[in-house]
């Protein structure tokens, strides 16, 4: 009996040291960002929607809107101390149709360096007086490190009115090689409010694309919006807004690889889920999401939010969750001190490698202007 005994204690002994060893196991699972307000730099005085990825030579690249209808592009080559003057890599233009004419902004860039060694510049041309040019995603293409820039190759075209356009494209590149491009897109709901995230895909380094858009996601009588993509093991994971709770707030859809959106995401697909770990109250506001994934496996979301500030969605700031996964954000940080009365928004992400990360933003938390602004952080195991 005593020997069972001491069996049984032995078992439950082992046991509760297992389970002690998960629970401490899931604990160091846990991540933060801790921000250096050393690092804080003015990229530019004026701009807007900033995007920045390390290219192959090293160096740090941003592209962004100048405020003037153009998308310029700066160059750090000292980890992003110092900054280039702007370049000027995609110019608005004037379009005439007849008697009607519209000047054609050009706004949220994003890039991409492909394994060839090309830069890919995606943008939303954006008319600015409806019903004369389409609402359209175009490319721009540079074989020499960003130096100059090929013509213009518009692959999606939608409405000539703004309530049925298209907006905000970005990449991503699968490991065989081929190249995705995410959009919101109103375009398929014209006689609706309604929007899905759609995708455009080429096998041929960008140089075509599809015919037709497939649909990524879409909740009937809502409107997902501002796709941001990485790939997790076999899944390709795409942050989204999603207005179900009547604001926006930070959502996750997902495919796999293998059939890659073959099906659409709709509401009650099990491959949609909140991103973050404790969701905000409905009546807060969490757009812009951002999704990155860093060299040592911990995924960043970025959302613009009115969390503890007011009600106005134009004085959002910046904030920013951490994962081992792609669900479960969690431990908010915000890397910029912003004042009530300022904002902080269209925000970005972009990893450094080796558990550092740089937050940017479109910010006038220091000035009159809005302007383009860069800190770097540390990503903390707690």
């Amino acid at each position: 009996m005593q020997h069972t005994q001491r069996l049984i204690l032995g078992f439950l002994f082992i046991f509760l040291i297992s389970c002690q060893n998960e629970e401490d196991k899931n604990k160091s699972l846990e991540y933060s960002v801790k921000w250096n307000s050393e690092t804080l730099t003015c990229i530019a005085e004026t701009g807007f929607y900033p995007r920045m990825n390390r290219i192959k030579d090293n160096s740090l690249m941003v592209v962004y809107e100048n405020g003037k209808g153009d998308v310029a592009l700066k160059r750090s080559l000292d980890e992003g101390s110092t900054w280039s003057e702007p370049t000027i890599i995609y110019e608005s233009f004037e379009y005439s149709d007849k008697d009607q004419s519209s000047k054609i902004n050009i706004t949220n860039p994003e890039f991409i360096q492909l394994s060839n060694g090309d830069l890919l510049l995606a943008c939303n041309l954006r008319p600015a007086k409806e019903g004369v040019y389409p609402f359209s995603i175009a490319l721009k293409r540079s074989t020499d490190n960003g130096v100059t820039w090929g013509e213009e190759q518009v692959i999606y075209e939608a409405s000539t009115y703004f309530r049925d356009g298209c907006w905000e494209p970005s990449f991503l590149a699968l490991p065989d090689g081929t190249l995705h491009v995410y959009f919101a897109n109103e375009y398929p709901y014209t006689e609706s409010d309604e929007q899905e995230i759609s995708m455009l895909s080429s096998n041929d380094n960008g140089m075509t694309w599809d015919s037709d858009a497939t649909t990524v996601s879409f909740r009937k009588g809502h409107r997902d919006g501002m796709p941001t993509a990485v790939i997790d093991g076999e899944d390709i994971v795409v942050s989204i807004e999603d207005n179900v709770a009547g604001m926006f707030h930070p959502y996750i859809v997902c495919s796999n690889l293998k059939d890659s959106w073959s099906t659409a995401v709709t509401d009650t697909s099990d491959k949609r889920h909140n991103a973050l770990s404790n969701p905000l109250p409905s009546k807060v506001y969490a757009g812009a999401p951002y999704i990155i994934k860093t060299d040592i496996g911990v995924y960043l979301l970025s959302y613009q939010t009115t969390y503890n500030r007011t009600t106005n969605w134009e004085l959002s700031t910046m904030e920013v969750v951490v994962s081992n996964t792609t669900s479960n954000f969690k431990n908010p940080s915000r890397p910029f001190n912003v004042p009530l009365g300022k904002e902080a928004k269209w925000n970005a992400l972009t990893d450094l490698g080796k558990g550092e990360v740089a937050a940017l933003s479109s910010t006038n938390f220091q000035s009159d202007k809005i302007g383009i602004w860069i800190i770097k952080g540390e990503i903390l195991k707690n």
